[in-house]
């Protein structure tokens, strides 16, 4: 299974390039959306608290772990908040002070859960998408296509050059030495 630090990078970079090449306006798309992209993107992996938990009553990982907060009804469930507080019109002074709606803050949550899953599914292992009502699972396992003497640098690799990426986008195209 990919390693946070990927789910994070991936949503955070995806997030930045979204920001720069498509809204194009600091007001509309403030920094603050990418933080919770991150946040977002490891929704998912809150069963692994639960595991530390459940552990205690002799649940295994691999009991608890991309069960139900792996399917998609956690990105559907936030997506359908974000709806709701859409067509209510439901605000939030202090995210309007800071130029944040609070149901893009949801689809955003919705967005980043999803692109964990996607990201469990494509690079290791298998997602069970509809659990508990289907147990049809999905899986591409790209690591596999990889000789097997990789497969345990390919994901740490992963997150090396994810992170390489994000440094070198802050410094060339945010100038971030600029605040030093």
């Amino acid at each position: 299974m990919p390693f946070a630090t990927t789910h994070i990078l991936v949503a955070v970079i995806l997030m930045e390039l979204f920001r720069d090449f498509i809204v194009k306006d600091n007001k509309k798309f403030p920094r603050y959306y990418i933080l919770i992209a991150a946040v977002g993107a490891i929704i998912p992996d809150l069963d692994i608290a639960g595991y530390y938990v459940l552990s205690f009553f002799g649940f295994s990982f691999e009991q608890i772990h991309r069960t139900f907060f792996h399917t998609i009804f956690i990105p559907l469930i936030l997506l359908l908040i974000g709806i709701f507080m859409y067509q209510m019109k439901i605000k939030n002074r202090e995210f309007g002070k800071r130029h944040l709606h609070l149901p893009t803050t949801f689809f955003i949550f919705a967005a980043g859960s999803l692109l964990h899953l996607i990201l469990d599914a494509v690079l290791a292992g298998q997602i069970v998408p509809f659990y508990p009502f289907s147990y049809f699972s999905i899986g591409f396992n790209l690591i596999n296509l990889f000789p097997q003497a990789w497969h345990d640098l390919v994901l740490p690799t992963l997150d090396g050059v994810l992170l390489l990426f994000w440094i070198f986008w802050m410094e060339f195209k945010l100038k971030i030495s600029d605040y030093f």
